[in-house]
């Protein structure tokens, strides 16, 4: 009697842990989200921020953790800098990307400029929201995530296929404006980045 009874009890929770999962919006659905979230990021003339970000890989015993904080100024203005464990910056003007390490700054350009313009790419389409639901680079799946709203991202273009499975972005039902991003990226490895205390077409700048 025990037995049945336990075993009730756990058909129920999963049937219940089934009934919690998202379900994708429907096509109508998923285009005013678009259209809403598209709207915000074009009104966003700047936006700052503290992030922390935590990298998930198998090489590792556990998850390293970073904080930093984040300047975006629209049209291709952004300041993305660690505070700790290490400071390091990205510092962006349209293509050209400049790195500081240890008050060291280094122009980057060839190769390695290309290296860190994707991922420059990314970090500011996550902070503004701008060109992600690009049908050329995405296949994109929409979700209503309980408080927020769910965009499972799969690259299309080869570049991004060799870097990444999947992204998956969160935006705030409130304001439609971006509340976390995981890269997932084709080895396995997952980057994690949640957005804190979001100062949208403020004065204050980091620049």
């Amino acid at each position: 009697m025990k037995r049945t009874t336990l075993l009730l009890i756990l058909v129920v929770l999963c049937l219940g842990a089934k009934a919690q999962e998202a379900a994708p919006l429907s096509e109508t659905e998923a285009q005013k989200v678009t259209a809403a979230l598209t709207e915000t990021a074009t009104a966003m003339q700047n936006l700052q921020c503290r992030f922390v970000q935590q990298k998930t890989s198998s090489m590792l015993a556990e998850p390293t953790v970073s904080e930093g904080v984040m300047a975006y100024a629209a049209p291709d203005k952004l300041r993305w800098e660690y505070t700790a464990p290490y400071p390091f910056a990205l510092l962006v003007e349209g293509e050209q990307i400049v790195k500081v390490t240890d008050g060291k700054t280094e122009k980057l350009d060839g190769k390695s400029g290309r290296m860190y313009q994707g991922m420059v790419d990314l970090i500011m389409g996550s902070a503004s929201g701008k060109q992600l639901f690009d049908a050329s680079v995405f296949d994109v799946t929409l979700y209503d995530d309980e408080l927020y709203w769910k965009a499972e991202m799969t690259p299309k273009r080869r570049d991004m296929k060799r870097m990444f499975k999947q992204l998956v972005f969160r935006f705030d039902k409130k304001t439609n404006t971006i509340n976390s991003v995981e890269f997932i990226e084709s080895g396995g490895d997952v980057t994690s980045i949640q957005f804190k205390d979001l100062k949208i077409n403020s004065n204050d700048g980091l620049f």
